[in-house]
């Protein structure tokens, strides 16, 4: 549970950690669009920081670079932290706009919420969330959102060979186009010779509390996400 001045609310998290191109962008697709959680990702502070840096043009390893850069200068759970700063000012937007909305009741139409696709915090006080977080790298960063009671870590694995043909086929700008240098980059980020700041998924994945293996098709994926959620998450 994170605190705020005037008032306090709970989520459940789910954090998502596994190697390049094992599926993790499926599992957060169907969290989102079928089950109506929210998604941040920890990536997203490190594409900002090249933004910031006036980078236009970048490599997978010079993402890994800046990653571990701003974990050296602000923290190893620094990414984990912004994710949560970002989720804690969203909330308090959230509570600010209902209680305009409901400060404003004779002027505002029934359908207000359905036109702008919002749906408000059941309570001004308490609000229940369902988030999901990928991107996680490093075990500082899993510490840090273990400080919600309520979170949860899933891994996604899957064979080096079918990641690598994934890896060419989604044909993300930043991703290596060679088997050789696939190979360099997928050991640093499951922190083969890194330092405690670096690229670090081989430890994560030892902290999941469920490990989901994606060596064949969506359909197939999408069946082991459905069972997890109906054994494990809907009772969250």
């Amino acid at each position: 549970m994170f605190r705020d001045s005037d008032f306090e609310f709970t989520m459940l998290i789910i954090g998502v950690v596994g190697q390049i191109a094992s599926g993790k962008g499926i599992l957060v697709s169907y969290l989102t669009e079928k089950l109506g959680f929210t998604s941040f990702s920890l990536s997203s502070a490190v594409h900002r920081e090249i933004e910031k840096k006036g980078i236009k043009k970048y490599t997978r390893q010079r993402l890994q670079d800046v990653g571990d850069e701003m974990r050296r200068r602000e923290g190893d759970e620094v990414l984990a932290r912004r994710v949560i700063e970002a989720i804690q000012k969203q909330t308090i937007e959230d509570r600010k706009l209902k209680i305009g909305l409901e400060g404003r009741k004779s002027k505002v139409k029934k359908n207000l919420f359905s036109i702008f696709n919002y749906q408000p915090p059941s309570s001004i006080f308490y609000h229940r969330q369902s988030i999901i977080i990928d991107g996680i790298r490093n075990p500082a960063e899993i510490e840090f959102l273990r400080n919600n009671s309520n979170f949860i870590l899933i891994g996604v694995k899957a064979n080096r060979e079918l990641r690598f043909k994934r890896l060419l086929f989604r044909g993300k700008e930043w991703d290596p186009k060679s088997y050789e240098d696939f190979l360099k980059v997928d050991r640093r980020d499951l922190g083969v010779g890194q330092q405690k700041s670096g690229q670090q998924v081989g430890k994560c994945l030892a902290y999941c509390d469920y490990v989901l293996t994606n060596n064949k098709n969506i359909k197939d994926f999408e069946k082991k996400i459905k069972k997890l959620n109906n054994m494990y998450l809907s009772s969250k």
